[in-house]
């Protein structure tokens, strides 16, 4: 559920992935489409009516043949009693933090369809 940009010319991939935490401890990933939607006003998520939760953004990019780069970000996002996005921003002091774990388990699932190398033991 990723948005692809490819550079044609070196021919590089970005995926985005966008994930929300959430208020019963699960990982929920959404289509980049969706994703847009909602944040341009235009789609809601009912199931989080009148709730904030915390966004986490998972950028891949294939930097060479050998390399990848990873950027996260995240944000905390409220919704409207029709689940529409009304307010995105910092997850502040007083918020709930993406845990460690949380962050991992996200970009180990943004990364899951990478190929990965096998295990050389020495």
């Amino acid at each position: 559920m990723d948005r692809t940009v490819t550079d044609s010319a070196m021919n590089l991939a970005t995926h985005v992935h966008h994930f929300v935490l959430t208020p019963d401890n699960r990982l929920r990933e959404f289509s980049g489409e969706l994703a847009a939607k909602v944040a341009a006003g235009a789609g809601k998520l009912p199931e989080f009516a009148d709730r904030s939760v915390r966004y986490l953004q998972v950028t891949i990019s294939k930097e060479s043949e050998d390399e990848l780069k990873v950027i996260t970000a995240g944000a905390k996002i409220r919704f409207d009693h029709d689940g529409r996005l009304t307010e995105a921003g910092p997850i502040g002091d007083r918020d709930e933090r993406i845990s460690h774990f949380e962050h991992d388990a996200a970009v180990q699932w943004a990364l899951r369809e990478w190929p990965a190398e096998p295990v050389i033991y020495h």
